[in-house]
């Protein structure tokens, strides 16, 4: 092995080239990426909530063995999201923010993308949810149907506070998530990568805003106990903010803090060497 290779370096050089990629993506394939995202994701929300739903005896006798088997299925959609390179709002915010900080792309960059993914993920969310779901009656018994709804209320009739704390924890492992993928180099390694931190903050209870645009309204379809109003305001905006900040702040600083801006600092005033160079 080559004694100057640093695999973490390296590691940072692809995520800042994802993130550049991300800033100069035409507008109809960004929207095209975003909804296919929001989707993906709802496809493995619908395959776990298939799964806890049709256990009711399992989750009484055994709660702890119910959930590990049900987040174990939820990662199926950001496995897919993730090899056929889509762009999802809460992985974006680690990116560009990265990217941002190396001084690779702007705020404008930035504002761009997460605006137009944020929107375009909800909108294949819900095509999943209301037609994939809802109209294709998925959740085709009275037991599905009852878990759908319980589980929408445990994400909305929560403090303010605690939505936005889980927010914060569940994209601090989806950012965790994709610098642990980044770095493979094969698609084993990589949907291992990606489903032991995805596994990890569903299986705690971490709230994520994309996969809640899916599983809450599904659960209003079948009649939750609050409406659209409280939805967005005890749901929709502090996971939200939660999931910016640990996407931005518990990955995004952190990771340019300990090894970004030191690869900076390395960068020579003459291009006699490049290796520390990140790429344009």
């Amino acid at each position: 092995m080559d004694p100057t290779f640093d695999p973490t370096k390296e590691t940072l050089n692809l995520l800042v080239s994802s993130g550049i990629a991300k800033a100069r993506l035409p507008w109809p394939d960004l929207i095209l990426k975003s909804l296919l995202a929001g989707a993906f994701l709802s496809i493995g929300a619908l395959f776990s909530l298939i799964v806890a739903g049709g256990a009711p005896t399992l989750r009484a006798e055994n709660p702890g063995l119910a959930t590990m088997l049900a987040s174990f299925t939820f990662p199926t959609g950001f496995v897919i999201l993730t090899i056929v390179n889509t762009e999802l709002f809460t992985a974006n915010v680690f990116v560009l923010i990265l990217t941002m900080f190396m001084r690779k792309t702007t705020w404008l960059d930035l504002l761009r993308n997460l605006v137009l993914s944020y929107i375009f993920n909800l909108g294949g969310c819900l095509f999943v949810a209301g037609f994939l779901c809802w109209w294709t009656d998925s959740l085709s018994t009275d037991t599905l149907k009852s878990f759908a709804v319980t589980q929408a209320e445990g994400r909305v009739n929560v403090q303010w506070s605690v939505n936005f704390l889980r927010g914060v924890g569940c994209n601090w492992l989806v950012g965790l998530a994709i610098f642990l993928s980044i770095s493979c180099r094969d698609k084993v390694s990589k949907i291992y990568a990606i489903w032991i931190p995805i596994w990890t903050f569903v299986a705690i209870g971490y709230q994520h805003c994309i996969a809640n645009f899916f599983l809450v309204p599904i659960g209003m379809f079948y009649g939750t106990n609050f409406g659209v109003g409280k939805f967005i305001y005890q749901s929709v905006i502090p996971v939200t903010l939660g999931d910016i900040v640990g996407g931005a702040v518990l990955d995004g600083l952190f990771i340019w803090f300990l090894y970004g801006h030191r690869i900076m600092k390395k960068r020579p005033s003459v291009e006699t060497d490049t290796r520390d160079q990140l790429p344009s």
